[in-house]
């Protein structure tokens, strides 16, 4: 229940700033792990679904987001599912009026997950936080719809006693109500 408040007022609060500049976006996210614990990894497939806001004019522009993101690997036959709520905050350097560079960072809280198909209840061995930088791309099809590419690059460590990090690519598409 404690994830679903968190969702809503997240949601609330990014659409109450800025009514002409809000947005959805959704996609699929690759995801895995890397660090020096990580051995014979292989990726897996979620989703992320969120909202986001445009400001700014000129050739850099910003884009706060609030997302829900599935993450996690299988890791030696140990298979990691995490849900996080990623909240970023990313520069958009156009490089004409379609194509921009995106770069910024992130804030991950985790809200769920699973280990080994058992939901995780003893949260001590897991950084519920996580830090990150996402850089990628996005192109505006029109005023009101992107395609986005990213990758995601946690610094923090999934479990406390391992060093083992989330990346993420995320491929999807976004959605400006009221431009």
């Amino acid at each position: 229940m404690k994830k679903y408040i968190i969702i809503v007022i997240s949601f609330v609060f990014v659409s109450n700033i800025s009514a002409q500049s809000f947005g959805l976006k959704g996609g699929a996210a690759i995801t895995t792990f890397s660090g020096s614990d990580v051995k014979d990894v292989d990726s897996r497939t979620g989703f992320y679904f969120g909202s986001f806001m445009k400001l700014g004019d000129g050739n850099i522009r910003y884009s706060p987001e609030v997302i829900l993101h599935q993450k996690g690997a299988i890791d030696s036959a140990n298979e990691i599912k995490m849900n996080y709520v990623d909240i970023a905050v990313n520069g958009n350097f156009h490089i004409n009026d379609e194509l921009a560079l995106v770069l910024g960072p992130y804030f991950a809280y985790a809200i769920s997950g699973t280990d080994n198909a058992e939901s995780i209840k003893d949260w001590d061995k897991y950084n519920k936080t996580e830090f990150g930088a996402n850089i990628g791309a996005t192109y505006e099809l029109n005023d009101l719809l992107c395609v986005d590419l990213r990758y995601g690059l946690a610094f923090s460590d999934v479990k406390q006693a391992q060093t083992k990090k989330n990346r993420s690519i995320q491929i999807g598409i976004g959605y400006i109500f009221g431009y």
